[in-house]
């Protein structure tokens, strides 16, 4: 059966993609999409222009390779479109029941994961059927499975592909490093990081050759964006003006909506320190409780790191457009200890969450009427609470003492742990 439930997994999610998605009146109706903008570059790559020399591309190479791609498949952009994210849904679901399999999880576990999986478009809304943030929860998905199962060069590549592909994966290297050189010690992952380098520097480089600044385009944009207006910081304030008046403007840039003036500027860049010292210090939460964790415990207690991180990056950052919760999945199914199911269920609500106000809702949200702030207050709230859930805690599979090794083994104090029953370490 576990053999086979990577592809039950995959199949699913092509079915709930085909089937619901498409036939149900809720889903199958127009939402706000981010294809043309998609299609646009498609259109300028096909005559003759390079990205970031001669067009704006807020985007990574991967990206703008996707956009290419689905404009030279036979069928119309967005039929073409649908069919690449539905294979990535599929490449998730597969790679988050294979991922739960290798960190320990039980059968259970691994199904329910799938079905997250699987069912996210459902959960989330047909939203991701217009981004392109499904291609990055897959890559993502596969990046665990190489971590887990110690695949390192595997692991580096994919760091690599899905940094071109979107950015946000840099999060995760602080605790990709630290268990590396924990497993394997400090040559190899030096080397690793140096050759991921080396693929990134390498798919940039002839762009920066043609064009500094506007290569330079692609990390600027994403420092000057002002905070967005689904943001946790940005949401906080909008409930400040529905309690209490708080005077908020609404601006129109950067392909979003955000807030402007003194306050939101502030908020902003306390987000921006927030994020830093948080994933920081997971990355040390991670550290510590690794070298008390058993050997059989390492595994889930990494995935457990990753989701923490990925789960700050979204409650802190000072953006946060609704197809990002799509980059929980991967790992925040995967959480060990006691919070396991919790924070798989708190990841299917926090989507189930987002979709309560977007797409129906988000121009009312723009508008600053009270249900959708209050709404997404509750969704950021439950964001929040998601990365409490999944911080790496000593706790999660930490190594027993020797006295507890005593009492259940029946052997005398002092006994080295590799004496301690079999049974007891597949507890």
């Amino acid at each position: 059966m576990s053999r086979l439930l990577p592809w039950l997994a995959a199949i699913a999610a092509m079915a709930v993609w085909l089937g619901p998605l498409q036939l149900i009146d809720w889903y199958a109706r127009p939402g706000i999409t981010d294809i043309p903008t998609y299609q646009r570059v498609y259109e300028a790559i096909a005559a003759g222009g390079v990205p970031y020399r001669d067009f704006s591309l807020e985007y990574p190479p991967v990206a703008a390779g996707l956009f290419w791609l689905a404009g030279v498949l036979p069928g119309t952009y967005e039929q073409v479109f649908g069919i690449l994210m539905m294979l990535c849904l599929a490449a998730l679901a597969a790679g988050v029941v294979v991922a739960a399999g290798a960190v320990g999880l039980d059968l259970r576990r691994q199904m329910a994961a799938g079905a997250v999986a699987a069912f996210s478009p459902l959960l989330l809304g047909n939203l991701l059927e217009t981004r392109f943030d499904l291609l990055v929860a897959a890559l993502i998905a596969w990046l665990v499975v190489a971590v887990v199962t110690e695949h390192w060069r595997l692991m580096w590549l994919l760091v690599a592909v899905a940094t071109l592909t979107k950015l946000i994966p840099l999060v995760l290297v602080p605790v990709l490093i630290i268990y590396q050189v924990h497993r394997v010690g400090r040559r190899s992952t030096v080397r690793g990081a140096l050759g991921a380098l080396g693929v990134v520097a390498a798919a940039v480089a002839p762009f920066v050759v043609l064009s500094a600044s506007g290569t330079w385009h692609l990390v600027s944009y994403h420092l000057d964006r002002p905070l967005q207006i689904e943001s946790t910081g940005a949401a906080y304030m909008l409930g400040l003006h529905g309690l209490a008046g708080v005077p908020l403007t609404v601006i129109n840039a950067f392909g979003s909506q955000g807030l402007s003036g003194r306050g939101p500027d502030a908020i902003s860049a306390l987000s921006s320190a927030v994020l830093a010292v948080a994933v920081a210090s997971i990355a040390v939460a991670f550290a510590i409780a690794l070298r008390r964790a058993r050997p059989q415990a390492e595994a889930v207690l990494v995935a457990t790191a990753l989701a923490a991180t990925m789960a700050t990056v979204l409650a802190s950052g000072k953006v946060l457009s609704p197809q990002f919760l799509v980059w929980l999945v991967p790992v925040c199914v995967l959480v060990g200890g006691r919070y396991g199911w919790a924070a798989l269920a708190t990841t299917a609500a926090a989507m189930v969450m987002t979709q309560l106000y977007f797409p129906e809702r988000y121009f009312d949200l723009v508008a600053l009427d009270s249900l959708p702030i209050a709404l997404l207050v509750a969704r950021d709230t439950v964001l929040i609470a998601l990365a409490a859930m999944c911080w790496p805690r000593a706790s999660i599979g930490a190594r027993p003492t020797s006295r507890l090794i005593s009492r259940i083994s029946g052997a005398p104090e002092g006994v080295p742990e590799r004496a301690v029953s079999a049974r007891y370490l597949a507890d």
